[in-house]
């Protein structure tokens, strides 16, 4: 409210006052718009009987009519849907202003020039206009007063031309704030009536249900009207501490999922998982709680992890039985070679055996692991050349440096047997009187590349002259292998023997 002249008639301000409550109390009771806005008219009118006085409306920047019931309907249809502007009477300059506007004399004002044969053909000879505005200052409209006579406002008739612009103001914007809240409120509704999901609104503390949709009523099998009188707990298979510890957890928003054992109106119990956030109803804190049955997702789950767990057991006696015949035929060719007095096929049993103790290390380091997709190379390759090299009955110095990044089965089973095969050539051919055997393995990662360097201190040999048709066994799988796993070989074997390979990680 305006800062009121203190010379202005306090019987007259005493009337003001009293209307004004009279409209206030029109608000508080929600009435509807458009019989406050008459309300005011008629009710300054009776404040001065002299007065003709109307509001106008502004959309789309053209006048409507908001409230007029005392001026001729001539008039009223004459001015609704002129667009405002500079010289558009009292009230659509006033909206296009901003400004209040006070014409005393219709007849002889330029801002009535093409609108004054209506006004005065009706009888209405005196204008003044108050612009309308909201909180943020926005024109929303005018409030005007009308004489059928020339007059010019007194001190009063400013004040109440001011003060009920305000008062229209108030009563816009309660307006406007009561419909979003209607239409806010029955989205709401619709939201919550006509969702699919099941829906309860509970009371924290108590754990009341405040409310529940169709979908409930459905779910759980009571009617509306009475399970809107029972407590969560009677649905929820909790005791009574936790499932309040539960809801307290919402109310301060440190949790919001929850997975309960609710129970049926038929006693038949469903497991449900439950979305659960707080709202604010009447100034009091509720929870508002999605639930979704997934009864038969649980089962589901339990079942494939009753699979899961006899494809394991099945897995792991599969995988006792392999490795039980990889020891008895890697048992078989020792025997055999040990009887045999060829040197010739001792030495071919005990390559066969080293390359079967090979994948024995390998599959026994891959499948006693739940990730039976890959391993560390390290985990592999440590062990396995710890393996070959106690099949020769000599001391071997052995050098290793591998590092720990992960390869695939495919990968780890090629490596091993290159491995294999080129360590098993160092044992065999480099070993010399006059130096201790000393192999080094090393494996190393460069970028999307890994390297294998393989070498020993022996005398060395000629890589070419074992090539082609004169290559043996060992080393034709070991190019066949190298190739198929797209790697690159290099080899120098002047004074000492070194094989080094390039693989990408990926293939």
């Amino acid at each position: 409210m305006k800062v009121r002249n203190r010379n202005l008639d306090p019987e007259r301000i005493a009337d003001f006052e009293s209307f004004r409550s009279g409209i206030l109390e029109l608000m508080v009771k929600n009435s509807p718009l458009q019989n406050v806005l008459n309300e005011i008219v008629l009710g300054i009118q009776t404040l001065n009987q002299a007065m003709i006085c109307s509001i106008i409306l502004i959309q789309d920047s053209k006048i409507k009519i908001g409230a007029a019931p005392t001026l001729p309907k001539e008039y009223n249809d004459a001015i609704e849907g002129v667009s405002i502007g500079p010289e558009v009477g009292s009230c659509g300059t006033a909206a296009y202003t901003g400004k209040r506007v006070i014409v005393s004399d219709i007849d002889k004002s330029p801002l009535w020039r093409n609108y004054k044969e209506i006004a005065l053909k009706v009888g209405l000879l005196s204008c003044w206009s108050e612009p309308i505005r909201t909180h943020d200052e926005l024109v929303v409209g005018t409030f005007a007063i009308y004489h059928r006579e020339i007059a010019s406002p007194s001190e009063f008739d400013i004040f109440i031309i001011s003060e009920t612009a305000d008062l229209v103001s108030i009563a816009i914007e309660k307006s406007i704030t009561s419909s979003k809240l209607t239409e806010s409120e029955s989205r709401f509704r619709d939201f919550f009536e006509k969702n699919s999901s099941v829906i309860l609104i509970i009371e924290p503390s108590t754990g009341n249900i405040i409310n529940a949709n169709e979908s409930a009523v459905s779910f759980y099998g009571y009617p509306h009207d009475t399970i809107i009188q029972m407590n969560i707990e009677d649905i929820n298979v909790m005791n009574h501490d936790d499932s309040k510890t539960e809801r307290m957890l919402v109310l301060n928003e440190n949790k919001s999922f929850f997975t309960f054992t609710h129970k049926l109106a038929n006693g038949e119990t469903k497991q449900v998982e439950v979305y659960s956030t707080p709202i604010e109803s009447n100034s009091r804190p509720l929870l508002f709680s999605i639930i979704h049955d997934v009864t038969e997702r649980k089962i589901a789950e339990e079942k494939v992890n009753a699979l899961l767990s006899e494809k394991e057991m099945i897995l792991h006696e599969v995988h006792h039985r392999i490795k039980n015949n990889m020891t008895i035929l890697n048992n078989l060719l020792q025997l055999q070679a040990s009887s045999n007095e060829n040197e010739e096929v001792r030495n071919c049993l005990k390559e066969a055996t080293s390359r079967i103790k090979t994948m024995s290390v390998l599959y026994d380091k891959l499948y006693t692991r739940k990730d039976a997709n890959g391993l560390q190379i390290n985990e592999y390759l440590e062990p396995l050349a710890k393996e070959i090299i106690s099949i020769f009955p000599y001391p071997v110095h052995l050098n290793l440096s591998i590092s720990d990044f992960k390869l695939t089965s495919d990968q780890l089973r090629a490596i091993g047997i290159i491995t294999n095969e080129l360590l098993t050539n160092s044992l065999k051919y480099s070993r010399n009187a006059e130096n201790k055997l000393e192999i080094q393995i090393k494996v190393w990662q460069e970028k999307d590349y890994f390297y294998l360097l393989i070498s020993d201190n022996g005398n060395g040999f000629n890589f070419e002259l074992a090539n082609a048709e004169n290559q043996g066994f060992g080393l034709s799988l070991v190019t066949m292998l190298i190739k198929q796993i797209h790697g690159d070989l290099s080899f120098n074997g002047d004074n000492r023997t070194e094989y080094k390979i390039k693989f990408p990680i990926q293939i």
